[in-house]
């Protein structure tokens, strides 16, 4: 499985959990473990151990995987696209968005 749905650099809002409403921009994805990272959601605190990269060791504020499934493209105003997909069109491969605005 992928997460199809989300690519790097797309602007997602929250679904559901303790970040429900807000949005930022997809900053990393894991397919093997179908989570993302979100610009500015979810900071937390790893201790760690001196190692030859981090000689000192001690804590580090890095950010929270969260899962796929709690995110949805949306526009830069905040307003949900609906599901997102891919349509082959020609050579051309165009992602596609069920729940799309009219304009």
């Amino acid at each position: 499985m992928t997460v199809s749905h989300l690519k790097k650099g797309d602007t997602v809002v929250a679904l559901s959990g303790s970040v429900l409403g807000k949005k930022g921009k997809v900053l990393a994805v894991s397919n093997k473990s179908l989570k993302i990272q979100v610009e500015g959601l979810g900071f937390v605190k790893r201790h760690t151990k001196p190692s030859q990269q981090n000689q000192k060791g001690g804590i580090i504020e890095q950010l929270r995987w969260w899962p796929a499934s709690k995110f949805q493209v949306c526009d830069s105003s905040g307003k949900k696209l609906g599901r997102a997909g891919s349509k082959i069109s020609g050579d051309k491969k165009e992602r596609t968005y069920s729940g799309e605005r009219k304009k």
